[in-house]
């Protein structure tokens, strides 16, 4: 008895374990989770139609078993496709440590707290525009009074909001949303807008100052917003995101103080004989083949530099680290024609290994906002792969094919003349039936297994 029971429980527990799983196929099982990092989940829930959900479902699939199966031929591992997984790796990597680091770094804490403490919620707001005049601004102004006025009206006498608003308001939409602005969340106004409407109280008055002018302004309602039902870690993405527009002063320049104090902590100098030296190179080069700097091998020169070119956390590097490191950033058609233009894009190129190792540092590949925005981009490079892969792998017309096709196609003309021509449709068709009828097994559903609890939701 005993033992039933916890063979029961076991089961019991595996099944709990395994409630979140969305589509199987062959070996593979995806989890709801996977499927929402495709389609945002408050997007999912509001599709109400099966057939789009089905149409979702079939994109979810198409990328996914493709990349699957290139990860199964093991196209992962080859030279190209890890080439491109490991730059896109990098890349988001660099764009990581701004988006979360650096901001983090120049976001107001208050407004993280604000932003975490009202984004779960909305609220309906109605407000009359003054414009600012003669530009004065705050309480010094003439048109703060009137708006002082205005609001005093309304709490005092009672009079309809609509009716004040047609009668004073200067928003050009009045004479149609008389004075209602509708839901709002985060993220739908300016800053100084939005700090004032939630800070207020449902049926509250209040007077604001923007850049359109003062703005008389009632909450009518408050609900939850479209964010109140997310995880924990997909609410503070969202937080941190809106928190960014209080950043104050101009973005540019904080990133360029910053760059510059990684650069000089990281004790960058460049030898600028040697970059000197390397251009002469280029050009030499570009006189032999004749002014085309196609034809000009930069990445073959640096390799071959046998000098210094920068000194960095205490190291000698020359120039095969650089044509490394452009060679894996997928960008490998370079050329220098100044010194200038070599010096910013070497600098730009330490820059980003700096940020990269810093964001290793700080773990940033394992946040949650990395990992979203990673895995959708190596399924994407393995999807292209696996398609590639069908493509290749179609057999070449046969003599016999070419010479039906010749025989039903080309009446009149000469079999050697049309040989290639043919060869090349016939080769084209078939690469287009491979992959056609790969798509057409995920929409038939062959091999997969749906979750239809979870997709009739």
């Amino acid at each position: 008895m005993l033992k039933n029971s916890l063979c029961f429980f076991v089961f019991f527990g595996v099944l709990l374990c395994t409630q979140d799983w969305a589509v199987k196929y062959q070996n593979k099982v995806w989890s709801q989770q996977d499927f929402y990092r495709f389609f945002p989940k408050n997007d999912w829930l509001q599709v109400d139609n099966k057939e789009k959900k089905d149409k979702i479902l079939t994109s979810f699939l198409k990328q996914n078993v493709a990349a699957y199966n290139a990860e199964v031929l093991g196209l992962n591992f080859s030279p190209e496709v890890a080439k491109k997984i490991s730059a896109r790796y990098n890349m988001l990597m660099v764009n990581e440590y701004y988006m979360r680091h650096f901001l983090g770094s120049v976001i107001p804490s208050s407004a993280l707290f604000f932003c975490g403490q009202h984004l779960k919620n909305e609220v309906f707001v109605k407000h009359i525009l003054l414009k600012h005049v003669e530009g004065l601004r705050g309480e010094a102004s003439p048109v703060f009074q009137r708006a002082q006025n205005i609001k005093d009206s309304l709490l005092s006498f009672g009079v309809s909001f609509e009716g004040v608003a047609i009668s004073f308001s200067e928003d050009p939409s009045v004479t149609t949303n008389k004075g209602g602005l509708g839901w709002l969340s985060i993220g739908k106004t300016v800053p100084e807008f939005e700090k004032g409407v939630f800070g207020l109280c449902v049926g509250c008055l209040g007077v604001l100052e923007t850049d359109f002018g003062f703005h008389v302004v009632r909450v009518d309602s408050l609900r939850p917003s479209m964010y109140a039902s997310l995880s924990q870690e997909e609410y503070d993405d969202f937080v941190f995101r809106f928190s960014s527009s209080y950043i104050k002063g101009p973005l540019k320049d904080l990133a360029a103080q910053h760059d510059s104090l990684l650069v000089r902590s990281a004790g960058v100098v460049f030898d600028f004989v040697a970059l000197t030296e390397i251009v002469e190179l280029i050009d030499e080069e570009l006189r032999l083949k004749f002014g085309d700097r196609r034809a000009v091998d930069v990445l073959k020169i640096l390799r071959d530099y046998p000098g210094i070119i920068m000194k960095y956390n205490s190291n000698l590097f020359g120039g095969g680290w650089f044509a490394q490191k452009i060679e894996r950033s997928l960008h490998s058609s370079v050329f220098y024609a100044s010194v200038d233009e070599i010096y910013k894009d070497f600098l730009t190129v330490v820059l980003r290994d700096i940020v990269y190792q810093k964001g290793l540092d700080l773990g940033l590949n394992r946040g949650f906002s990395f990992v979203n925005q990673y895995f959708p981009v190596r399924l994407g490079v393995l999807e292209k792969a696996y398609l590639s892969f069908l493509v290749s792998s179609v057999e070449v017309p046969t003599d016999e094919e070419i010479k039906l096709y010749f025989r039903a196609n080309s009446e009149g003309k000469d079999l050697n003349v049309a040989y290639n021509s043919i060869e090349t449709i016939l080769l084209q068709q078939k690469q287009e039936e491979v992959k056609s009828s790969f798509f057409e097994a995920i929409e038939n559903r062959k091999n997969i297994i749906i979750n239809e609890v979870w997709f009739g939701e």
